[in-house]
């Protein structure tokens, strides 16, 4: 049985909607609903719509805003107490089609060599569109597999080796749980969670895959991510930090630092088309690739300013 796992932050219509299509997942499992101190109505209207569905279904409140990472454990360690024998991280704003998850679990108990497993997530908007079908590690970073294409042009097979799968929707055995009972690091408020837990499958020799014949929607746009200003200039500085700092822990000094110098001059270009001029992106570059040789995580805190109001350049 399958513990799946759904982060709910005031997004009360997409949980229900994603809950509703779990109608159809097929398989055996169990939902836990994770409220991260939603402030409007969530977790009485996502209580009231569960109560009238065909399977289980527990909504925790988590009080706070625990971010990512750290929502998805404190669910976990809560339906531990049932027992699953696999765990679904599946993000509140996807909708699924019927038999995914049986599929899934079918495709583990024929291959229980392969630990972790992921679905082919397309786009909501646009359903015959890829938005992720995993990927593979690189030196220093991750390569997405078939990004963007039809589904009608990837190559059939139905099952795709892979060493990255997106935290949107991820399967893993509970055998990969830490000795606290974790299945993620907490050392990040939110991203990246999912390239440290891949690292952390290749080092331990881990199998994963993508079962192309499994199938969800994601509510991403397709032009999502075209931030600008201040914004965009956080959105990159804290996906390059959170990555570097994973970077730290995975590789050897030699290596780490040799990414870092690759890693630079994307840094500038990047500050450079968000607008500011050459000398300001080289100095907040100079800012980041520091931090990222001396900070442990990014906290809540952290993030915030960096990503929402942009305080933390201030300092």
């Amino acid at each position: 049985m399958t513990a799946v796992i759904i982060i709910n932050w005031n997004g009360a219509d997409d949980t229900i909607e994603c809950l509703k299509s779990l109608e159809k997942a097929g398989g055996s499992f169990r939902v836990t609903v994770a409220d991260n101190g939603s402030t409007d109505d969530s977790v009485s209207r996502i209580r009231a719509f569960a109560a009238g569905l065909s399977y289980e279904t527990d909504v925790l409140e988590l009080g706070e805003n625990w971010g990512f990472a750290v929502g998805n454990n404190k669910a976990i360690a809560f339906a531990r107490s049932y027992s699953p024998d696999s765990y679904l991280l599946l993000n509140n704003d996807t909708v699924v089609t019927l038999g995914f998850l049986e599929r899934i679990q079918n495709y583990r108990r024929e291959h229980p060599e392969t630990a972790v497993l992921g679905p082919l997530v397309n786009y909501y908007s646009d359903r015959e569109r890829i938005w992720s079908c995993g990927g593979r590690l690189v030196f220093g970073s991750r390569k997405a597999y078939y990004r963007d294409m039809k589904v009608a042009d990837i190559p059939h097979g139905g099952v795709i080796p892979v060493s990255f799968i997106s935290g949107c929707a991820l399967f893993a055995s509970s055998s990969l749980l830490d000795s606290e009972g974790r299945l993620l690091s907490e050392r990040f408020f939110f991203g990246e969670e999912d390239y440290e837990f891949a690292l952390r499958m290749r080092r331990r020799g881990e199998k994963m895959a993508i079962l192309t014949d499994s199938v969800i929607y994601h509510k991403v746009g397709v032009s999502a991510g075209k931030a600008s200003g201040q914004k965009a200039i956080g959105r990159h500085y804290i996906y390059y930090l959170g990555r570097l700092i994973v970077v730290r822990e995975h590789y050897s000094s030699l290596e780490a630092a040799i990414i870092r110098l690759i890693s630079r001059p994307k840094c500038i270009r990047w500050f450079m088309n968000d607008g500011l001029e050459r000398k300001a992106a080289k100095i907040l570059t100079d800012r980041l690739m520091y931090e990222s040789r001396t900070r442990y995580g990014i906290s809540r805190e952290d993030f915030m300013s960096i990503v929402t109001d942009g305080t933390y350049f201030e300092n």
